[in-house]
């Protein structure tokens, strides 16, 4: 059995590469990783906050950049009871109004732009209010 060859180039940037995990296909180099953690972190003690969600949004031609970012937090009990009571009248609305109530840094146009937030943004939301896993046990 022949030993499997490992391009150094690869393994090189897989170990210095920062420790953030990419969900998705989005291809960010190491430069802007190491730019996003260094972000995320100042953010996380400005606002003391545990966790910061980053959305990574990959820009299309004719759009201003390659890559859109934005920082956010989890939405607090007063912002996710309004997401959910708007959510039922109007989801994209609702969407609309929780990424601005929890934005904290980053591209502005993921939420404003229609077309960054609608085809961007909106999708991602959903794993900032799914972030927790939770099960009953019944005994």
């Amino acid at each position: 059995m022949a030993k499997e060859k490992k391009n150094p180039e690869t393994v090189e940037e897989i170990q210095s590469a920062p420790a953030i995990e990419l969900v998705g296909s989005i291809n960010v180099p190491i430069e802007i990783r190491e730019e996003i953690v260094k972000k995320a972190e100042a953010l996380k003690a400005e606002h003391k906050l545990r966790k910061i969600f980053i959305i990574v949004v990959e820009g299309e031609e004719g759009d201003d950049k390659p890559l859109y970012i934005a920082y956010m937090r989890r939405p607090g009990l007063m912002h996710f009871s309004q997401y959910m009571n708007f959510a039922q009248k109007d989801v994209i609305q609702a969407n609309k109004m929780l990424a601005a109530n929890i934005f904290l840094a980053g591209d502005r146009e993921l939420i404003d732009d229609e077309d960054l937030f609608l085809y961007g943004t909106m999708s991602q939301l959903s794993l900032i209010i799914d972030s927790r896993n939770a099960d009953m046990v019944k005994k």
